[in-house]
């Protein structure tokens, strides 16, 4: 056991312990680090949306869908044709406490004239899940609509494995990611969501769809408060391993003579 002398202290430095203690110091610092760089990306976020908001609504053409992949929450519309039959249920969507689906309808632009042309996947919103969930929920998907909304760009998420699609439709799919709808639709999908604006007036059988988007999951600020209670656990590790190791050298009382 190594001793290290300062002042009127030893300090008894354990290997072990030493190394432990210095791996959970630099694990701690790094979430540290690791969540003031999440909050700076979510004030990114709030920022590019804000100036997204203060930019007129852009009418969109069949030639800029590849482009829109650059350009995360632009306001866009345009007229749409509805593929009726085929659209993409997100479970476990949860709204005031209701379990319910996001429901992703597949569209192409009305003014179109290629018959291979980019399907968009458009987020119409949140509906309720029926009391029985192994049955689907009704639903009508109108043939075309004006549709104003925003480019949505879905995070890629940590699954364990690949998620499995339902074969038949409408298709369960536990996260919209876009190479997973693109592979089971078998066409070409643009490489973005359009996430529709709750004022669109848009309903499923009389019952308007819920689209409540948040903008980021969790505030920049609470991002930077558990940064700093990493910090302070790290400090803390420090000073209790320094306190535990510390000793006292025991003072030498000079003989009278």
């Amino acid at each position: 056991m190594a001793v290290l002398r300062i002042g009127s202290f030893d300090f008894r430095l354990n290997p072990f312990a030493l190394i432990a203690t210095l791996l959970a110091i630099g694990l701690m610092i790094k979430l540290g680090v690791w969540q003031i760089e999440r909050g700076q990306e979510k004030q990114r976020m709030l920022t590019q949306h804000q100036l997204a908001s203060e930019v007129a609504i852009n009418e969109i053409t069949e030639s800029q869908l590849p482009t829109l992949q650059d350009k995360p929450d632009e306001r866009i519309r345009a007229h749409v044709t509805f593929a009726q039959d085929r659209y993409f249920l997100v479970e476990n969507q949860i709204h005031e406490g209701r379990v319910g689906y996001h429901v992703v309808a597949l569209a192409q632009l009305s003014n179109t004239t290629n018959r291979a042309a980019l399907w968009i996947p458009v987020n119409l919103g949140w509906i309720p899940a029926p009391p029985n969930r192994s049955e689907n929920p009704q639903l009508h998907i109108p043939a075309s609509a004006n549709l104003a909304g925003r480019v949505h760009l879905p995070q890629q998420p940590f699954l364990l494995q690949q998620q499995h699609v339902s074969q038949q439709w409408p298709a369960r799919i536990q996260y919209p990611e876009l190479a997973v709808m693109q592979a089971h639709i078998e066409s070409e999908l643009a490489p973005f969501m359009w996430r529709v604006e709750s004022g669109t007036p848009f309903y499923n059988n009389n019952n308007a769809y819920v689209r409540d988007w948040p903008i980021v999951s969790m505030e920049p600020h609470r991002h930077y408060a558990y940064a700093v209670q990493w910090f302070g656990l790290a400090l803390a590790a420090a000073v209790v391993f320094l306190v535990a190791a510390a000793k006292r050298k025991p003072v030498v009382q000079a003989e009278e003579a």
